[in-house]
């Protein structure tokens, strides 16, 4: 199956699921904490969560005012590895990618001015996305313990909080890797990078199409797919019905 289709498919099944369990969504699997893991010497995200149609990026949900910093803040999702695949003691870190994004209510936008979404790491450094782009891109998330594993959640705030429009914000994000002393080449290659949306203030079920809106095609591409569909199912009808005679 083509990749395109089949992200197609995933995101009817997934805007489906929204429309059957409306705010249920907010408890399924692509939310809670991202799972890195290893396969064949490059780091991955080892959840089965939704994908962004136009990337094939996976997506995960955080929402602003979850945590006690503040009402502007959270450290959800977390990073989460407890199946021992790492090197003792290397270290995973991050790398903000692109600009940051905003849901307007009606379609994904780049973020408003004057606005950002910062990432402080665990060596109290900060990443800050904009409209501009990413400043300080490369993170700490920490250090795997001596059995391999990690769990740790890092801080995301929205900054100036007090101004910033309700709505959901976007950033973009791939996991890499430094050896023991924090160096680089790190032990393992950078994973593919993944979404994560973060809920300012909008109704559960308002955030839930924000993220559907990321999974489902627009109109056009979803036009445009379900027309080739359409020609295909007719070709291998007339192949079907030629081979009958």
């Amino acid at each position: 199956m083509k990749p395109q289709i089949r992200r197609l498919m995933t995101a009817l099944a997934f805007a489906a699921g929204a429309a059957m369990s409306g705010t249920a969504l907010a408890d399924g699997l692509h939310q809670g904490d991202i799972f890195p893991g290893l396969v064949a010497g490059r780091l991955v995200v080892l959840n089965e969560v939704p994908t962004a149609f136009a990337t094939g990026y996976k997506i995960f949900e955080g929402d602003f005012g979850d945590f006690a910093g503040g009402p502007f803040k959270t450290d959800d999702p977390g990073f989460d590895h407890e199946d021992g695949a790492f090197a003792p003691f290397s270290q995973l870190w991050y790398r903000g990618l692109g600009a940051l994004g905003f849901w307007n209510g009606s379609a994904w936008v780049t973020g408003p001015a004057g606005t950002s979404v910062t990432v402080e790491d665990a060596l109290g450094s900060k990443t800050f996305f904009s409209a501009a782009g990413v400043a300080a891109p490369d993170g700490a998330i920490g250090q795997f313990n001596a059995a391999g594993n990690i769990h740790r959640h890092l801080d995301f705030e929205l900054v100036p909080g007090a101004t910033s429009p309700v709505g959901a914000y976007l950033i973009t994000l791939q996991l890499t890797s430094r050896t023991a002393a924090g160096l680089v080449p790190g032990p393992y290659l950078d994973s593919l990078p993944f979404h994560i949306v973060f809920n300012n203030g909008l109704a559960a079920g308002a955030f839930e199409a924000s993220v559907i809106a990321l999974a489902v095609p627009e109109p056009g591409t979803y036009a445009m797919l379900l027309a080739g569909l359409l020609v295909l199912g007719a070709v291998t009808r007339r192949r079907s019905g030629a081979a009958a005679r």
